[in-house]
């Protein structure tokens, strides 16, 4: 089991990695597309606002998705400074939890969302709005996956700790 998890996280990352080059990529030619028939021609192109906007909800999402299995998300850890240091795996096995009952949810409410909004078109492009919804669950599923497989990589303690608290071996930073 652990092999499987290990094994799909590992592609979930690479289609991340490269989904997020080609959106921030296709972002790009498009607004430069729009500036230079806008400006340059006088005859804008009325469709790119929804386009762009689609494509730049995925790229935040998957965006955070990707920051998390990268251990890239800051880290508010006060609570844990505060504590004696005999309930640093109590507290890090409650936030685990915690996180992934909110991935949980948002995954179950985001689906139903995908589900009321999929009927409803966009005006200009004639697209599906589920299409900009869909982003919730879907990269909602995959930081579930990357928290997961964070916990069997270091362990609870390290799941959710950021990369400056990875590399410095759990130590003090600040």
């Amino acid at each position: 089991m652990r092999q499987c998890i290990l094994w799909l996280d590992n592609r979930v990352r690479e289609i991340e990695h490269h989904a997020l080059w080609l959106l921030l990529a296709t972002i790009f030619v498009i607004l430069t597309a729009t500036v230079f028939f806008r400006y340059v021609l006088g005859s804008p192109i009325t469709w790119t606002e929804e386009l762009l906007t689609m494509l730049f909800t995925w790229m935040v999402f998957i965006g955070a998705s990707s920051a998390l299995s990268t251990h890239q998300h800051i880290r508010i850890d006060m609570v844990l400074r505060i504590l004696p240091p005999r309930y640093e795996l109590l507290a890090s096995v409650v936030a685990v939890l915690v996180c992934l009952v909110v991935f949980l949810v948002v995954i179950h409410f985001g689906l139903k969302y995908v589900r009321t909004t999929w009927g409803d078109r966009t005006p200009m492009m004639d697209l599906t709005y589920g299409f900009y919804t869909l982003a919730l669950p879907v990269t909602s599923m995959c930081a579930t996956l990357h928290v997961i497989r964070n916990c069997l990589d270091g362990g609870v303690r390290d799941a959710l700790k950021s990369t400056i608290e990875v590399q410095a071996g759990g130590g003090d930073v600040a």
